[in-house]
């Protein structure tokens, strides 16, 4: 198992079908009014499965992490099982996953979304989290 892509979005979906869906991807800096702040968002990841990912269950942690390094809420954790075997003529299965947070983030700065498994990082994304100023309510000057 290995990382075929990783991203920040707006909002994303995967339904059914197994499409992903996404509005807003490629977020890479995240602006607030006021920190603290809450903001919502999806991490979305893409997971290339082939023949010998069969019959294994595959757990990986999505890690949330400020400037310093530490966690921003408590990770997520994803497992994947394969209801059958990949054959080797299938080559891969490509599975992508949307995990939905909507942290507090304290301070600004450089934050990360990082995939782990079995103590082995597979892939990261950063976001740049800053003060937005407002504009103030009321007509525009003319």
């Amino acid at each position: 198992m290995d990382m075929a892509f990783a991203f920040l979005a707006d909002h994303a979906s995967v339904p059914p079908d197994g499409k992903l869906y996404v509005l807003g991807g490629g977020i890479n800096t995240l602006g607030l009014p006021a920190i603290p702040g809450r903001v919502a968002f999806d991490v979305v990841g893409g997971f290339r499965f082939t023949s010998a990912d069969s019959h294994s269950v595959h757990t990986v942690e999505l890690r949330l992490l400020d400037p310093d390094g530490q966690l921003v809420m408590p990770p997520a954790t994803l497992k994947f099982q394969a209801a059958e075997a990949i054959s080797p003529d299938q080559g891969e299965v490509l599975i992508s996953t949307v995990t939905h947070v909507a942290p507090m983030f304290g301070d600004p700065g450089r934050y990360r979304a990082e995939y782990w498994t079995e103590g082995r990082l597979l892939a990261w994304v950063g976001v740049t989290v800053s003060v937005v100023l407002q504009p103030a309510p009321g007509p525009s000057p003319a």
